[in-house]
């Protein structure tokens, strides 16, 4: 007897807003258990729900992802790449089911896609502005050192 899934990987997803990288860590748990259509379903809900997160509420999903590079939210590449997310979610979305299943690396490439957008919109920035913080703390130590001293 073997039981299923075997392994359920669900990682935690930082520095991206709450119900966001919920769905994130629920796309890669779809993923870990070959439930692949649902993965990239949640990985184009993602993407939407970064647009709205930052304003970009009109319009259709190809409009909000060129209005993430237009405001250098994304880059050109992740751009261009990102409309195969929504492809492969709205084929799932709208029902236009393939007789063949999703293969793997279809999925697994989307749901990489998907990572690579948070971590141009939240989690590059976070990390940068954690080092920033970090030297300025540094320099204002230095700097009150040199005044006592």
């Amino acid at each position: 007897m073997q039981w299923e899934p075997k392994d359920i990987r669900r990682p935690d997803v930082r520095d991206v807003p709450e119900q966001i990288a919920k769905t994130a860590s629920e796309a890669h748990a779809c993923l870990s258990i070959s439930a692949y259509r649902g993965a990239v379903a949640l990985a184009r809900a993602v993407v939407e729900a970064t647009a709205k997160d930052h304003g970009i509420i009109r319009g259709p999903l190809v409009a909000k992802i060129d209005e993430m590079h237009k405001q250098n939210l994304i880059r050109e590449i992740t751009r261009q790449l990102a409309h195969e997310i929504r492809e492969g979610g709205n084929e799932i979305a709208h029902g236009d089911l393939a007789d063949e299943p999703m293969p793997p690396e279809d999925a697994e490439g989307i749901v990489a896609l998907m990572d690579e957008i948070l971590e141009e919109v939240y989690q590059g920035p976070a990390r940068m502005l954690t080092l920033q913080k970090s030297r300025l703390e540094r320099e204002q130590r230095n700097a009150a050192k040199k005044a006592g001293a």
